[in-house]
């Protein structure tokens, strides 16, 4: 699966298709392109995506921007797919302000990623 970089942005950003369901339940949601974050702890995505789903809710937490400010958020699980790949029970961050998906390395790290930037490409490596 190969995805080229999101150039609407400076620098151009490594970036997924993606569609989101509910636990257990079909892909029902999407896609939507989603931006890839190495530096991400989590994912995020907009509470009002997750709200469509009625996804579970998981717990209330404590989120750290990067620029250093604490703000309370809600986790909720989803299924996120990418092509015929599906991540099952993904803890995801609503996100209250913003539209855009994020996904960090608490879902990263269940793929196999080669970020190509001399050639601004994404690709999700075959097992």
């Amino acid at each position: 699966m190969i995805y080229h970089y999101a150039k609407t942005w400076y620098p151009p950003m490594p970036v997924l298709e993606i569609r989101l369901g509910y636990p257990e339940e079909n892909l029902s949601l999407g896609p939507y392109t989603a931006i890839v974050d190495t530096a991400a702890d989590g994912t995020i995505v907009p509470i009002r995506l997750i709200e469509r789903l009625e996804a579970p809710f998981v717990d209330d937490v404590r989120l750290c921007s990067q620029w250093g400010e604490w703000h309370r958020a809600r986790m909720f699980t989803v299924d996120i797919g990418i092509d015929q790949l599906c991540l099952p029970a993904i803890e995801v961050v609503g996100d209250e302000r913003g539209d855009e998906i994020i996904l960090g390395r608490n879902m990263l790290n269940k793929l196999r990623l080669l970020l190509d930037g001399p050639n601004t490409l994404t690709k999700v490596l075959d097992e």
